[in-house]
């Protein structure tokens, strides 16, 4: 019975250090909140909507799973397993266990990420701008256009020769020569 409960016991310190690396890990990679509406702001297409909404429900599950991986699990009763196996096992364990120094987490993952999405926010809010700026200029020309279709469906022939002295000359020289058609 003490074999077999031995064993278990150490199953359950295994899996308690397994269990406090784990939350120590997710500690480290869980960022810092997304403004997820200023990003969507900068989007105006429903398709790209609709991939910033997943990513925004793929990023939200990812943070829940790492948020409860970094909990604190339930401590082990070690007066419980005293009775059960020898108490001096139980205090090795014990002092193994207290004084196990988990690995310090060193990944640059979030740091990364963090700095790449700075790049993409600036990049995007720089088309924004060029966008902005081309949107501006294409309402112009197209202003331009209507003015000039109004023009030309008002004009008269004698207006526009008037206009353009050089199509006036030319005009008159295929009229003097008596060349209608090129």
């Amino acid at each position: 019975m003490a074999a077999a409960g031995s064993a278990y016991f150490l199953t359950q310190v295994e899996t308690l250090a397994l269990q406090q690396q784990q939350r120590y890990f997710a500690e480290k990679a869980v960022a810092v909140d997304m403004d997820w509406d200023a990003i969507t702001d900068l989007i105006h297409s429903d398709e790209g909507k609709r991939e910033v909404t997943t990513l925004r429900s793929t990023y939200a599950d990812i943070k829940q799973r790492l948020e409860s991986l970094a909990k604190d699990p339930t401590p082990i009763d070690w007066n419980t397993w005293r009775k059960d196996i020898d108490p001096k096992l139980v205090d090795g364990f014990k002092t193994a266990f207290d004084s196990m120094k988990l690995p310090e987490y060193e990944g640059t993952e979030v740091q990364d990420a963090a700095a790449q999405f700075e790049s993409l926010l600036k990049e995007a809010e720089g088309l924004v701008a060029h966008s902005e700026q081309r949107a501006k200029e294409i309402q112009a020309e197209l202003q331009n256009i209507a003015r000039d279709k109004e023009r030309i469906a008002t004009a008269t022939v004698d207006e526009e020769l008037a206009n353009d002295p050089k199509l006036a000359e030319e005009v008159d020289r295929e009229v003097a020569s008596k060349h209608f058609m090129p």
